[in-house]
């Protein structure tokens, strides 16, 4: 093929999006410089230099099916050698649902091959207004967590960083991930997988979640029956609502962790409050790697206060529940109930393996909020009572 800038823009970008519908990734590459800096919305980082595109392209073709098409609408050439399309995917000749897109192109004066490019795919999901609420929610968060690091010059810090204890974080979330809610049942765990849960499960999650911090039993127990509690075993439902308070008094607990100050702590603990550590183990990996905020204020308010106590009073309900509400047996039978639990359901694995890395993750971010020699430090160790006493004191 002779000099590319013979061509018009039109006539280059078409000609490589022809190349890919036929499956010609080599073809496709005859437009694409060998310093192309190549960006997909939906992958995290952009493909740098031809090589890295070369296997873009490939896994595209590879992953798709035959007769699934990039049909192009629209094609308007900029100033220079930049160009636009909008474009939209058919299958079999009939336009895919959500399948449309926009593109962004620069071509190189010296070669006349693709330099840049940016496709923006239709999300599947539409979030209309909710998505401009999403976005002023988070909007504090991103002015905190996307504001420049301190320079090492200004910030003489004698904080560590811990990249290998992140390291291993990140490692044990997969390993996390996969084992307690992906793998297959009976495979290395009792019962079933996330994506395979029976609706008797799903049934028990919803009611203990009904049920959440006793407040339907203890009114059902005061004669108004607004909403029926559903019925549950008193010592699933009591060690339901012990985890859950103990992450809901985690919320006042990461706002006032120095080292998580550029992360978006609150929608952190709002997902940890439905999926526990699957949240939770990223943050302390990352956290392991950020230096802490020297501004940081450790003072608590009311909102620190308020948590702990309503943590402290829903823990203390579920002790008394675990061993004395319901006709079901005493201490003996409750407790080889619970065993026989932490035997075979998965769920009841799940979260007392979440309480002992609550036991951890509380020693260390409060470790790190009270200096040595501060006179309530011991109280890091000391599992969920700890934390709700430094929340209220």
């Amino acid at each position: 093929m002779g000099d590319l800038r013979e061509l018009s823009k039109r006539e280059r970008i078409t000609a490589l999006y022809e190349a890919i519908n036929r499956r010609d990734v080599e073809g496709a590459l005859v437009y694409v410089d060998e310093d192309c800096v190549y960006e997909d919305v939906n992958f995290p980082k952009p493909f740098l230099g031809v090589a890295e595109v070369r296997g873009f392209f490939a896994e595209t073709c590879a992953n798709v099916p035959e007769d699934l098409l990039f049909v192009i609408d629209d094609c308007a050439e900029g100033e220079g050698e930049t160009v636009a399309l909008l474009w939209h995917i058919e299958l079999a000749g009939i336009p895919f649902p959500n399948g449309r897109g926009v593109g962004f192109y620069r071509f190189s004066t010296q070669t006349g091959k693709l330099v840049f490019a940016r496709d923006i795919s239709e999300p599947p999901l539409k979030l209309g207004r909710f998505a401009l609420l999403i976005v002023r929610l988070v909007a504090p968060l991103g002015r905190r967590f996307l504001k420049p690091t301190p320079s090492e010059s200004s910030a003489q810090s004698s904080s560590r960083l811990y990249p290998s204890y992140g390291a291993f974080l990140w490692i044990f979330t997969v390993i996390y991930l996969a084992v307690l809610i992906l793998s297959p049942r009976d495979w290395l765990l009792p019962g079933d997988p996330l994506w395979a849960l029976q609706p008797e499960t799903i049934r028990e999650l919803l009611d203990e979640s009904l049920n959440f911090f006793f407040v339907l039993p203890i009114l059902n127990g005061l004669g108004l029956t607004l909403l029926e509690s559903p019925p549950v075993h008193p010592v699933t439902q009591a060690f339901f609502n012990f985890a859950e308070a103990w992450i809901f008094m985690f919320l006042p607990l990461l706002l006032a962790d120095p080292r998580g100050y550029r992360l978006p702590r609150p929608l952190i603990w709002l997902g940890a409050m439905f999926l526990t550590n699957i949240f939770l183990l990223p943050y302390m990996g990352l956290r392991c790697t950020t230096e802490p905020d020297p501004q940081q204020s450790q003072g608590k308010g009311f909102m620190a206060r308020s948590f702990g106590w309503t943590g402290l009073v829903v823990g203390a309900i579920a002790v008394v529940w675990f061993f004395a509400v319901g006709d079901v047996g005493g201490v003996g039978e409750r407790l080889g109930f619970f065993g026989q639990m932490l035997r075979g359901d998965r769920v009841t694995i799940a979260f007392a393996l979440d309480i002992v890395l609550f036991s951890i993750f509380q020693g260390i971010i409060l470790g790190g909020i009270m200096p040595p020699g501060h006179p309530r430090r011991g109280l890091r160790w000391i599992p969920f009572w700890g934390l709700g006493l430094w929340l209220i004191l």
